[in-house]
């Protein structure tokens, strides 16, 4: 496809992955817009591959972009191109693909190969991705806004839990504000503080039903609840979660999780928990990752922070930002429900 336009760019490669350069794959997405082709642009953003490298080593990173792309190509075949865009972010372009099913078709093949991807080279180093689409000219007519787009659809993807891919939608993606690094590093501290000053304020009831509804929908938490011994509290439901009836687990099952150094449970994906006394329960609600922290201070449980995922079949790479601040939210509540002498069930 379009061979005479790459004839004379057959040099122009990256050279470490073997895929065109960002140039290259730039010039053809202006070529298309010039001759008014359709296409889905695709933002392709290798996840956590900061780990890879500090745990790994360089060289093995190399190693893993490399094969991720090959894999990219592959799977790809005739129906686009692939291109570095730089660092761990490809990007890949689909002529005359913009019709929703095959947009969805093409990028879910994508990511369940690329999410299967284990390299002997790298000892089993297991990889996955997240993408973010925009179309031509369905959702912009140049190239600054197809980028900016498909960049809110990525940042999406990573804030659903990664290892997923997201086609661009204005009635559910348009208002997404995007964060520089700047905006992270002050988001992570004051969401800390946020959560702080609610569950230390006067109202211990409100402060919870505020600070959940605010977790759950900054980190895109499908169900988000307190699990106690008589039922689960203070439900928030994420607008795309389809499922409400979401019912509590035994609280031997949900201790049996718990690691006993952290305090804490949580699987990217339930299929890969072997323990299925808890796997079995999840996933016949349709939880397909699954997060919760014991409430606990002094000795005494006042029962479960617990969230849930089920809008991605893929589950949902925790975070350490994640983890972190749900922690944190599990150990002040425990403090103020302690020195209170109330309980969950007491604040209902």
């Amino acid at each position: 496809m379009f061979e005479d336009f790459f004839d004379d760019k057959r040099d122009n490669i990256d050279m470490l992955t073997k895929v065109y350069n960002r140039e290259v794959i730039f010039s053809f997405i202006d070529f298309l817009i010039s001759k008014n082709i359709p296409f889905d642009l695709c933002i392709l953003d290798v996840d956590n591959f900061k780990y890879v490298n500090d745990g790994h080593g360089h060289k093995t990173g190399d190693r893993a972009l490399f094969e991720i792309s090959q894999r990219m190509v592959d799977i790809l075949g005739d129906r686009g191109v692939v291109g570095r865009y730089g660092g761990d972010e490809f990007i890949m372009v689909a002529p005359y693909i913009v019709e929703y099913d095959d947009v969805w078709n093409i990028w879910h093949e994508m990511n369940d190969c690329t999410k299967k991807l284990r390299s002997h080279d790298l000892n089993e180093l297991a990889m996955t991705v997240t993408m973010g689409c925009a179309r031509f000219p369905l959702d912009s007519t140049n190239i600054d806004g197809l980028f900016e787009l498909a960049d809110k659809a990525l940042y999406r993807g990573k804030m659903k839990g990664r290892n997923c891919f997201i086609i661009y939608l204005k009635e559910k993606h348009a208002n997404i504000n995007l964060q520089t690094e700047r905006d992270k590093v002050v988001s992570s501290t004051s969401i800390h503080s946020m959560v702080f000053n609610k569950l230390t304020k006067d109202n211990l009831k409100s402060g919870i039903i505020e600070s959940i509804n605010y977790l759950g929908s900054f980190f895109m938490i499908d169900h988000l609840s307190i699990s106690t011994d008589n039922g689960l509290y203070f439900d928030y439901y994420h607008p795309i979660c389809k499922l409400r009836d979401f019912k509590s687990l035994p609280k031997d099952v949900m201790k049996s999780g718990i690691n006993t150094h952290t305090g804490i449970f949580y699987k990217n994906n339930i299929n890969d928990n072997r323990n299925k006394a808890i796997a079995d329960p999840l996933t016949e609600q349709g939880i397909t990752s699954a997060y919760w922290v014991e409430i606990r201070v002094h000795g005494k449980s006042f029962g479960y922070l617990r969230a849930d995922i089920c809008s991605n079949p893929s589950g949902r790479i925790w975070q350490n930002l994640d983890i972190d601040v749900l922690s944190d939210f599990a150990h002040i509540l425990a403090l103020e429900l302690y020195y209170r002498n109330t309980t969950i069930e007491e604040l209902q």
